[in-house]
């Protein structure tokens, strides 16, 4: 294959992974259907207040910062066009219509994982060779999770892309073989290119370059997500294999070279974790509670199997799965150390995550790795049997095709109504304005009235004065945003100085509804799951009998027996739950009850 033809087809595959991953990505806009991107937005943005420091830290801070840059940048693209009038104007957008503004966003996310592509095949191409590194760059860029996954204004898909580049800053030190090297032997033949690359390969500047390339590529990485510092592992390895024969001097001079290198950069990058160490700490606790201790409440590991079944489900595709298995097997019997160098990041990592509640965007840094391994066994298989390219083309190609149909099923699926778009648009065309609506956390997106909103800031903060800058330039919007409805909150409480929550044991108080008849409610919107709670569930019954049941939207497919529903959780976007083919659009099952009050 000429240099140009390998370009032509890596610029194809890449153009495929942008059109995947753009492929219905303004789903839900103007409303925000996953908290997650609210919150790492609204921190994002919280940049242009004068100051760089978040004052939260249960990320580090480089994500932040690219996206409050690319954000601004649109953002004066659309002043500088005329799209606005004023500063004033633009500062509004957020609260009147983000769409842009999270358009820009998942775009940025979209272009991430599209790089994702072109940084996985030069990585193959350094370790094996072109056509295993463009084998490898197809698996991925029809990846159903990282399809998925791109969509979003999350980390997990630029993290992923950083540990793949740290890799590939990591070969710079690890010696390359060509992947048509002797079946037999080859372990032996491995030890001694190593021993040769680890002997001459350029002089102590290029070799200190290296290194310190390394060593910042793995500090760019720590800062974009803390769970990468695993990279710590193969560029360890990487160090001690290629200078091992010159005696551990050498090695632990290059090992604290490295550590520096990548502290540097970290610390250069995520700066106000010096500034505010207790703070940091403090975070980075409150999270472990959240994510690992839950996790872990029924025993080391025990998230493992439900992470197995969605590696195996949900990844890549069965067969490039298992083919990355077989992959990553035979190459630990026959390249040792090249193995041991692709494995022990997503091996550590994976560890790690398995003593999380399950995440399925957490296995996203997990896809490149299995990509690779599928690449290389299904190259020497090739090579083993002598087959011609085209034939291991034919098999590659057919082996991306069911992922590929998973990720256009994907898009396709992002693109359906919500079914809280759809209650919300009923809402708005068949409930006045101003009514008192009782909804639950992550349900429809309503617009609070002006008089609502003032209402929560008082009771919250005692004075609608004292409300951040946020709140004040929502306050300010003109015209306000319409319809407006008071909106209270089943819930036990929250941060949101907007929010007005209603306990749910308060409902219970006394006779029945009477406390939602004392606040006034007129509707309430319940969600549906399949896991029964028993409080909505009382909730339910009570509005059976003293309510009535005005609409109801389902994210089930007709014809879908009640038994099956049962079984398939909806999709929402923020959790671990697979699109099934059951489901024909986002969101949870809702209904609209109208009470009545004498």
């Amino acid at each position: 294959m000429t240099t140009l033809q390998r370009r032509v087809v890596l610029g194809a595959i890449v153009l495929l992974a942008l059109a995947l991953r753009l492929h219905g990505i303004q789903y839900g806009l103007p409303a925000v259907y996953n908290p997650d991107e609210v919150a790492i937005m609204a921190r994002a943005l919280s940049f242009a207040k004068g100051t760089l420091n978040p004052h939260n830290f249960l990320y580090p801070t480089l994500y932040f910062y690219v996206l409050f840059g690319w954000v601004g940048a649109y953002l004066g693209f659309v002043w500088l066009t005329g799209g606005v009038a004023s500063v004033a104007a633009l500062q509004q957008l957020y609260f009147a219509d983000p769409t842009g503004i999270y358009t820009a966003g998942r775009v940025l996310g979209a272009l991430f994982g599209a790089l994702c592509v072109p940084a996985i095949f030069v990585l193959g191409r350094r370790l094996f060779d072109v056509h295993a590194g463009l084998a490898a760059a197809v698996f991925v860029a029809v990846a159903p999770l990282a399809v998925r996954d791109s969509h979003y204004v999350k980390h997990d898909i630029p993290a992923t892309l950083a540990v793949v580049m740290a890799y590939v800053a990591i070969t710079r030190i690890w010696p390359r073989f060509p992947a048509t090297e002797p079946t037999r032997g080859a372990a032996g033949t491995e030890r001694e290119r190593v021993k040769a690359a680890s002997r001459g390969a350029g002089g102590p500047d290029v070799q200190r370059n290296d290194v310190l390339v390394a060593g910042a590529a793995c500090g760019v990485a720590f800062s974009t997500h803390y769970y990468c510092i695993f990279l710590a592992l193969p560029l360890a390895w990487a160090i001690v294999l290629r200078w091992r024969e010159a005696g551990w001097r050498v090695v632990v001079r290059h090992l604290f070279t490295a550590a520096a290198a990548s502290a540097v950069l970290f610390l250069a990058l995520s700066p106000f974790l010096i500034v505010e160490p207790l703070n940091a700490l403090r975070d980075i606790t409150a999270n472990r509670q959240i994510v690992i201790d839950r996790a872990v409440q029924s025993g080391a590991f025990a998230p493992a199997q439900r992470y197995l079944d969605i590696l195996w489900t949900d990844s890549l595709g069965r067969t490039v799965v298992a083919l990355g298995a077989a992959g990553a097997g035979w190459m630990l019997v026959t390249a040792p150390s090249r193995a041991i160098l692709l494995l022990l990041f997503p091996a550590a990592f994976f560890a790690f995550i398995v003593n999380t509640v399950p995440a399925s965007r957490y296995l996203n840094p997990v896809v490149p790795f299995v990509a690779l391994f599928a690449a290389w066994a299904l190259r020497r298989l090739a090579l083993t049997f002598r087959a011609p390219v085209t034939t291991f083309w034919i098999v590659a190609v057919a082996c991306a095709v069911p992922p590929l149909a998973h990720s256009v099923r994907t898009g396709q699926f992002f693109r359906m109504e919500d079914t809280r778009a759809q209650a919300e648009r009923f809402v708005e065309e068949y409930i006045p304005p101003g009514a008192t609506v009782l909804i639950q956390p992550y349900s429809v997106v309503l617009n609070p009235s002006r008089e609502a909103l003032v209402d929560a800031l008082i009771r919250n903060l005692g004075t609608a004065d004292a409300a951040s800058t946020k709140y004040r330039i929502q306050l300010g919007l003109q015209p306000y945003p319409q319809p407006g409805y008071r909106v209270l909150w089943l819930g036990r409480g929250g941060l949101d100085a907007d929010k007005i929550y209603v306990d749910p044991a308060e409902v219970w108080a006394g006779d029945g509804l009477r406390r939602l008849r004392e606040l006034g409610v007129a509707y309430v919107i319940l969600k549906r799951y399949n896991t029964l709670d028993p409080e909505i569930t009382r909730l339910s019954a009570e509005l059976a009998a003293r309510g009535r049941l005005i609409a109801a939207f389902s994210p089930y497919r007709p014809g879908i027996p009640a038994t099956e529903r049962a079984g398939i959780d909806p999709f929402l976007h923020n959790t671990d739950t697979r699109i099934d083919d059951a489901l024909e659009r986002p969101g949870p099952p809702l209904e609209i009850w109208q009470l009545e009050w004498p």
